[in-house]
Formats: C-alpha cells, sequence, structure tokens
C-alpha cells in the first residue's frame, strides 16, 4: 500500500491495460508461465479483449458476479493467460474459485506498486503521489514506460525528479542519453519540428495530470524562465518559446509605447504579470541559445517567427531595438547610412575638387567622423552582422569614407606609385569590391552609390598620375616581372627551399584577401629580400601573357608560349640555381602549367609528381607552377564579387599544404593584374589593338590614355597606347581586362609565406601590419585627421625572432571598434596570478570537466576562453568581475555575454551545484571558488 491508502479505498477502480501488463510481468518473474490472473476492479475494460504478452496469449473476461467468473473459468483453454477483472471479494467469490487463480487469491490494480516494480525501487518519494489525481498519474508512468523498461531508481528510493525525467527522457527525447536537461536543452528541443507532436502524444499517453506534471518538471528546470516556459507548454506550443524570448529582451525600457507592448505580449499568451527580471532571463536564455547554437535555417525561423509575433501583437516597432532581430539591423544600418550622408560633401563641392588633380588627394571628406563611427560600432553589435551581405558592403564604405577623409599626397616617380598601390590603393579597390555588392533597400544603395562615386574620383586621378609616371619613364629602375627569378626567387632558393606560385592576372587587391586567408592556416608573411614590406613588381607592357608571363619565368623580356615559358625557365635556373652538395648531380627545375596540375588521379587534389617535386627539397631547391583562375575569371565570372580565398584558387590550398610538410618557402606574384567590368564602360574601337585594353599608335591618346615606350614595351615598334581609365575598353564585353597602364593591371604582388620557424640561413624578415592605418577605427584619442596618411613600412624584423605567425584580420571580417577599448579599459587583464592561471587549467583539464563537456552537449564556448575567464575572476577581489570584463576574457561582444553565460554553466555548474553566477543588480559575472574547488576535486 502506498501512503496509508487501504484496500477498501482501491476497490471498483479500473484496472488500466498498464496496471494488467505489469501484474502479468510480476507473475512471471514469480516462475508463472501462464495461468488465471484474478484482479479485482470495476467490471470495465478499454483495452482489447485478446492480446500477447511476453509471447503469450492472454484473453481479458469482464465478470460483474460471481457466476460470471466462474463461466470464465470453465470456458477458458489450457495455454496462455485469462485475466479476471471482476468487482466480487474473496469472500464472494469462495474458496473454490480462488484455488483456481495464481496466488490463490485476488490481486488489488494498484498501479504504484506497479510503478514501484517498474522502477525496481523498494521506497517512493511521497512527492510522487501527493498529487490529487495521483493514481492517474501513476496509470500514466506505467502507460509511458519504453520497450527497455524504466531507469532502476537511484538507492532503491523512487523520486519525483527521477520518474520524470525518465518520462522527459522516453517520450519527448529532449537530449541526448548523458546529457543535462536544463533551460538550453528545453529551448533547444522546444524548436524540433517534431515538438508540437510529442507534447500532444504524451498527453493522449498519459493523461493530462503526469503530463502537466512533466511540464512543470521541464519548466523547473529553466530558472527565472520556469514561469513563461510553464504556460507555453500547457498551452501546447513549444515553437513560441525561443522567439517570445527574444520579444521579451524589447520590453524592459521605460515609457507609454513598451507599456503598451507588454500589456499585449501578457494577454495575447496567458502570461500573467512578468516581473522585468523573468523578461531578461528569458531574453538572455533564448538570445544565447539563438546566437551561439542555432543551425543557420533553424535560426532564421526562429527570426522569422519573431517577427511575426510582433506582427501580430501590432508592437513591430521594437524590433528596432533588437541586437538579433533583422529588423535591427535594418534601423542601425539606416543610421549608419545617414551619418555617412551627412559627412559627405556636395555636389558642387565635389564638382570644385574635380577640377583640380592635387586637391584630390587632399582630404575630401573634412568633417567629423565620430558620430559615424559610433553608428559603425552599433552595426557590429548586432547579432546579424556578420553574415549580411549589406553590412560587408556598408564595412567597405565606412573604410572607404576613412580613405576618404585622409591626406594620400604621394611625392615620387614609378617607384613610390607602385608603394601606393601595394600599400593603399590595392586595399581601396578590394573595399570597393565589395561595396559594390551593394544593397537590395534605395535609401542605403544611395549612399553607398555616393561614396563610390567620390571614390572613383581619386582612384581616376590616381591612375592617370600612374600612367603618367610610366610614360615619363620608359625604363624604371624599378623591380620588374623579368628580375623576380634572378634577383629574389632563385637567390632565396639557394638558401631555403622554395615553391615558386606565379597566379596567372593576380592583383595586389586580390592578393591582399589571399595572405589574410594564409594567416588563419598559420602561413606567416615576410618581406621579400632587398625589400622593406610587402612589395610590388612591374608587368612588362602591354600587360598581357605572352609577354610578362614569358619575362617572369625566363628572367629576361620576351614574347613566348608555355614551351618558350619551360625551356626560358629551364635556361634560367640551370645557369643560377645552385645545387647542393650531397645532390647527386643536377635534377631539372619542374614548372608545372594547367595540364599537369589538372592531371590528377581520383581522390588525389595533386598528381604524384607533383607532390614528389615539392616533397624533394635536397634534389629540387626550387619548383613552379603556374594557376590560372583568377586570369580564367576575367572571361567566365566575376572576380570582382568572388570571395578570394586559398579555396577559392584551384590547387593553390593543397600545394601550400604540400609546401608546409616540405618546409618550404612559397613566393607567391604574378605576370598582370587586372581591372573589373563594372559594366559603366566605353568600347573605343581602333584598327590595331593589342587585348582589350592596348592598342597601336596613331589615333590621337585621349586623358583616359597613355601612349608609352621603351626597351619594356614588347610591341614590334617598342611602342603602345594603354587604357588607364577602368572603363576604357577596345574589345568584346568580358567580367575583366588586362593589357593596360592601370596600377591595378601593372603592379603585380611579390609575397614571400612561411609556414613555422624559418632556417637561419634564410634572410627573411618578418612584415609588420600590412592594413593602411584608415583600414581599422581611429582611437578615440587620435581621431583620423588631414594628417594621418597610409600605414608606413614597420622597420623589419629578423625572422630568427619570430617562432610562429600572429594571426591576420580577414580582409572583410566585421572589425571591432578600437574605440570599444576606452569604453571598457578593464577587458585587458592585469599579469594573471600565477596560481590562478593555474588552478583554473587544472579545472579544465579536470576528468570531471571533460564529463560536464560531453553532459553538456554543444557548448560554442572554447576550452581556453573558460579558462580565461575562470582565471580573471580567480584573480579578482571577491570573485566577480563586471560583465564587460568578463566578456572581453571571451572575446565576445558584450551584449552577447548573457547569451553565452547559460552555456559555460552547463559545463561549470556540476549536478546543479551554481559554481558560476550572474548578479542582475551590479552586472557582475560572480565565481564561488570553494564549489568551484569542491566540484572539480581541485585542491586548495
Amino acid at each position: 500500500m502506498v501512503g496509508g491508502v487501504t484496500a477498501a479505498t482501491e476497490r471498483r477502480t479500473n484496472a488500466s491495460q498498464a496496471v494488467v501488463h505489469a501484474l502479468l510481468d510480476e507473475a512471471l518473474a514469480k516462475g508463472y508461465e501462464g495461468g488465471v490472473l484474478g484482479v479485482q476492479a470495476e467490471a470495465s475494460w478499454e483495452g482489447p479483449e485478446s492480446f500477447t504478452h511476453a509471447g503469450r496469449p492472454v484473453r481479458v473476461a469482464v465478470c460483474p458476479s460471481t457466476l460470471a467468473v466462474w463461466e470464465a473459468l470453465r470456458e477458458r483453454g489450457g495455454e496462455g493467460w485469462l485475466v479476471v477483472l471482476t468487482p466480487r471479494d474473496a469472500t464472494e467469490l469462495g474458496g473454490g474459485a480462488l484455488t483456481h487463480l495464481i496466488w490463490n487469491r485476488l490481486r488489488t490494480p494498484d498501479p504504484w506498486q506497479a510503478v514501484q516494480q517498474r522502477f525496481a525501487a523498494a521506497n517512493l518519494d511521497p512527492a510522487l503521489y501527493q498529487h490529487a489525481e495521483h493514481r492517474t498519474v501513476a496509470a500514466g508512468l506505467l502507460a509511458a514506460m519504453p520497450q527497455d523498461g524504466w531507469p532502476p531508481a537511484p538507492g532503491g528510493v523512487l523520486t519525483r525528479d527521477h520518474a520524470l525525467e525518465a518520462v522527459v527522457r522516453a517520450q519527448l527525447q529532449l537530449v541526448e542519453r548523458g546529457v543535462e536537461i536544463d533551460v538550453t536543452a528545453v529551448l533547444e528541443w522546444s524548436l524540433k519540428p517534431a515538438a508540437p507532436s510529442a507534447l500532444a502524444d504524451l498527453r493522449a499517453t498519459v493523461g493530462d495530470p503526469l503530463t502537466d506534471s512533466v511540464i512543470d518538471w521541464l519548466a523547473g528546470r529553466c530558472g527565472l524562465a520556469a514561469g513563461p516556459v510553464a504556460t507555453l507548454l500547457r498551452q501546447g506550443r513549444p515553437f513560441d518559446l525561443v522567439p517570445l524570448g527574444l520579444i521579451a529582451g524589447l520590453l524592459n525600457d521605460e515609457g507609454q509605447a513598451v507599456a503598451r507592448a507588454v500589456g499585449h505580449f501578457e494577454g495575447a499568451y496567458r502570461l500573467g504579470r512578468t516581473h522585468s527580471n523573468v523578461l531578461n532571463a528569458w531574453h538572455a536564455d533564448a538570445f544565447g541559445l539563438t546566437t551561439q547554437m542555432l543551425a543557420p535555417e533553424t535560426k532564421r525561423r526562429v527570426l522569422d517567427t519573431a517577427a511575426a509575433r510582433l506582427s501580430e501583437l501590432d508592437i513591430s516597432e521594437l524590433a528596432e531595438t533588437s541586437d538579433v532581430l533583422p529588423a535591427g539591423l535594418r534601423a542601425r544600418l539606416a543610421e549608419l547610412a545617414k551619418q555617412i550622408r551627412t559627412v559627405l560633401p556636395r555636389e558642387d563641392e565635389v564638382a570644385r575638387t574635380g577640377e583640380s588633380d592635387t586637391a584630390l588627394d587632399g582630404p575630401l571628406i573634412t568633417a567629423e567622423l565620430a558620430e559615424l563611427e559610433a553608428a559603425w560600432k552599433r552595426v557590429t553589435e548586432h547579432h546579424l552582422a556578420g553574415t549580411d551581405d549589406t553590412v560587408r558592403a556598408f564595412a567597405a564604405a565606412v573604410r572607404l569614407v576613412r580613405w576618404l577623409a585622409t591626406d594620400v599626397t604621394t611625392r615620387g616617380g614609378v617607384s613610390a606609385l607602385v608603394e601606393r598601390q601595394v600599400t593603399a590603393d590595392a586595399w581601396v579597390d578590394a573595399a570597393v569590391n565589395d561595396a559594390m555588392r551593394g544593397s537590395a533597400e534605395t535609401e542605403l544603395a544611395g549612399v553607398l552609390g555616393s561614396v563610390l562615386e567620390l571614390v572613383r574620383l581619386r582612384r581616376d586621378r590616381h591612375d592617370r598620375a600612374f600612367g603618367a609616371a610610366l610614360a615619363a619613364d620608359n625604363d624604371p629602375d624599378h623591380l620588374g616581372v623579368e628580375r623576380v627569378l634572378p634577383e629574389v626567387v632563385i637567390p632565396l632558393a639557394n638558401q631555403q627551399p622554395v615553391l615558386l606560385l606565379v597566379i596567372d592576372g593576380l592583383s595586389v587587391a586580390i592578393a591582399t584577401e589571399l595572405v589574410a586567408d594564409a594567416a588563419r592556416t598559420g602561413w606567416a608573411e615576410y618581406a621579400a629580400p632587398g625589400q622593406r614590406g610587402r612589395a610590388g613588381a612591374l608587368a612588362v607592357l602591354p600587360t598581357l601573357t605572352e609577354f610578362s608571363r614569358y619575362s617572369l619565368l625566363s628572367g629576361q623580356l620576351g614574347q613566348g608560349s608555355e614551351d618558350a615559358e619551360r625551356r626560358g625557365f629551364a635556361d634560367l635556373t640551370k645557369q643560377r640555381l645552385r645545387t647542393s652538395a650531397d645532390a647527386g648531380g643536377r635534377a631539372e627545375v619542374p614548372l608545372f602549367h594547367k595540364k599537369q596540375l589538372d592531371t590528377a588521379p581520383p581522390g588525389q587534389a595533386l598528381a604524384p609528381q607533383i607532390q614528389t617535386a615539392i616533397a624533394d627539397t635536397e634534389q629540387r631547391r626550387l619548383v613552379a607552377a603556374v594557376l590560372n583562375t583568377v586570369d580564367d575569371t576575367l572571361h567566365h565570372t566575376d572576380p570582382g564579387g568572388t570571395d578570394w580565398s586559398l579555396q577559392t584558387i584551384r590547387h593553390l590550398a593543397p600545394l601550400l599544404e604540400a609546401a608546409r610538410r616540405a618546409g618550404r618557402t612559397v613566393v607567391i606574384t604574378s605576370d598582370h593584374g587586372h581591372v573589373i567590368e563594372r559594366r559603366d564602360g566605353q568600347l573605343r574601337k581602333h584598327e590595331a589593338t593589342y587585348g582589350s585594353r592596348a592598342r597601336a599608335t596613331g589615333d590621337p591618346v585621349t586623358d583616359e590614355e597613355v601612349q608609352v615606350s621603351g626597351p619594356r614595351v614588347l610591341t614590334g615598334d617598342g611602342t603602345a597606347v594603354l587604357a588607364v581609365n577602368e572603363r576604357v575598353r577596345y574589345g568584346p564585353l568580358n567580367a575583366g581586362y588586362h593589357g593596360g597602364g592601370s596600377p591595378a593591371e601593372v603592379v603585380v604582388p611579390l609575397l614571400v609565406l612561411h609556414a613555422g620557424d624559418v632556417p637561419g640561413n634564410a634572410e627573411l624578415t618578418t612584415i609588420g601590419t600590412s592594413e593602411p592605418t584608415w583600414w581599422h577605427p581611429a582611437p578615440a584619442e587620435e581621431p583620423i585627421s588631414a594628417a594621418a596618411g597610409t600605414t608606413p613600412q614597420q622597420a623589419p624584423q629578423p625572422a630568427a625572432k619570430r617562432s610562429r605567425p600572429a594571426p591576420a584580420e580577414g580582409l572583410f571580417e566585421l572589425e571591432e571598434p578600437v574605440e570599444a577599448e576606452s569604453e571598457q579599459p578593464e577587458s585587458a587583464s592585469p599579469a594573471p596570478d600565477a596560481t590562478a592561471a593555474k588552478l583554473a587549467k587544472a579545472v579544465t583539464s579536470s576528468k570531471t570537466f571533460t564529463q560536464q563537456r560531453a553532459i553538456a552537449g554543444r557548448v560554442s564556448v572554447s576550452d581556453e576562453k573558460i579558462t580565461a575567464l575562470l582565471t580573471a575572476l580567480l584573480n579578482a577581489p571577491d570573485r566577480r568581475i563586471p560583465a564587460q570584463r568578463a566578456a572581453g576574457e571571451l572575446g565576445i561582444a558584450p551584449n552577447r555575454l548573457r547569451g553565452a553565460l547559460p552555456l559555460i554553466k552547463r559545463v561549470l555548474d556540476v549536478e546543479g551545484y551554481v559554481v558560476l553566477g550572474y548578479e542582475q543588480e551590479t552586472a557582475d559575472v560572480v565565481l564561488d571558488e570553494a564549489m568551484l574547488r569542491e566540484q572539480f576535486g581541485v585542491r586548495a
């Protein structure tokens, strides 16, 4: 009996199918293989008259009288089970009838006794049967039992927690086995398409009392958000838990409009009066899940649902303040566009400036940029900013605005203008490519267009100046492509094995993206021998492959096909490249073109002979390959709209990986660059042309062209007219062109990369910051002014002092504005106390921590970040730090901390004991050091 419930009160109760199955299981456990099971219960049965249990046939007979019992006994066959349900007691049946029953007595349908048996429990926690409809709860527990049974009750005592958690895991499949059920798990499950039907099926299977108890238990795992969770789950709306949680965070501002919105919100979903702390906690949990854990398609569905709910409540305007809803991002972009338009000069001012070439190099924007930078910072803080195409375009626009506010006056000849292209204008070109992707919203697109028009004025001026310098100096002393191998590559290969990659058509702008991507995989950039920083070389004129690539690979000015390139390369390397003393004879230096690169066996990224050549650093000090992807895009795709990376350029990633394994230094260069067709160009028809951007002399030279001559002009008569304005072409429409005299076509990158330590005999120096000063926000105390120019070349550092590369920022990764540093100086933590750092590391290295990681499931915060946070907390007085400091240690924006903390707590709060907390009143993150040591077994 349970809790003093008597036999008298148990009579005339219904015998459920689950109770009958439990009694049959008990009989089987006692050694009975069949027989008559007598159950004292109401003379009713809701199940099938015949069924199979444990492979044995079962027939149920409802016997309202003693006579009916005897009739059932007479009709029983010889095998299987007969279950007799009768309201008569033993006295009424008599001893004769009882002798036919197993155990020689009637059994009462006590569901709790069956539950106790199913959970292998010796005792029941009274909290289980204190429900007013406790029998229905018990029947539900029996009906919900999975095929493999219930997990045994720990210590022989079946608690409410154990029973309800078992139902949740078996029927709702909330989490995988071993993963803790917490608010994050509940919210994540609520977004599964099957969640509503799973909840409805549970209610149909086990009844309302047990279902409501399960919902209350789940809500109890959700902290302050328990009330809304329970309410929405009872309404069968699990799919609204996360979207409405995102809305909850918008309802805490002061004002009549928000008060009205709160009323609509609480009334529409029958939430009752909801305290601000509840709204905050609910929002933090939903925000953390949405921003840290959801797959993109699920996140999109959640955000769309949240927007729909706001519309249904007629409070859509609140979305504009959201850190995660698309409307919040649109509002921030609109404010940024307004700020950009505010600082741009008037059209008449631009017209006057355009009349003077020198004025175009002075600051074209003279207004203060503080408000613009603040607006941009707010954009970057929005969760969707990192994946939004319009934000990417405005990231470029903001950089271009800073450039336009900078004095870029450059004095000198060809070399000075080459340096300007490498250190500044190529970055401008890269930003222009991104800004050109535009926006689908007219107002935003208009602002982007205004910025690009102003940029074009200045870049046209630079293109004209570069072309004029080429025309004035017919044999510049600046490094030309024909000198790259003799003066840079081969001398370097004589010191250190080298892989030379000639990426046909590679511009300096694309090269900036490739270096950033390479840095993320461990490659460091070095200055080429004889150079102070990242260098550029001059292509041969006109800038066509047949001239420039042959000159590059043969080390002499000339013209030739692939075969001629191979012969010239072989002759050059034979003359200049030393062989090692133990090489055992000179091996020909391999030069791989497209055919050899494309011919690889199935499943292999590189052909075997290429892999072998790169791996052989003894006999093959130099290996070279020509990659054609960039040049191919000029004819077939869109070079300006391509996201250039190591994977974008075919064969580049596996070649670099092979070089890394072999310990080779990699030199990347090109034969020429290119300009991009932006659909605003002009076709100029001439009788004799060299490709799409160069022509023969004869017709008058316009101010968009330049006439060149001299030994590096490889036309028949040593002269040519080159287009310098990127919008001029002489041939059919393509995605891009080369052949002309703009710096984007003439200046080719000269990159030197190495992964790991550089041998001591290699004369390489590391390169400091390559981005121009305007690529990032200026520090608050040093606003951008007319005196700020491009980044000066930093003094080279000896390679021997650098053991591993510093990570480079991606070219278009959203920047963290520098001003933010002044707002949160505490994010720069002091030198950590050794004891604190050791303790933090001991925690994250412990067996318990590893187990918690497994239990917690998917947690996107790395062990290193958790270690950093713990170190900062253990260093701090009272083991508490401000939220901004905690965000800094985790490397996230402050407004995302509340979303990250629940994920970290899943790992640190062992078995629900609070190790890490957040104080709403002080906005402090707090650590219980004693609990930390106890739970993770770390000694004092």
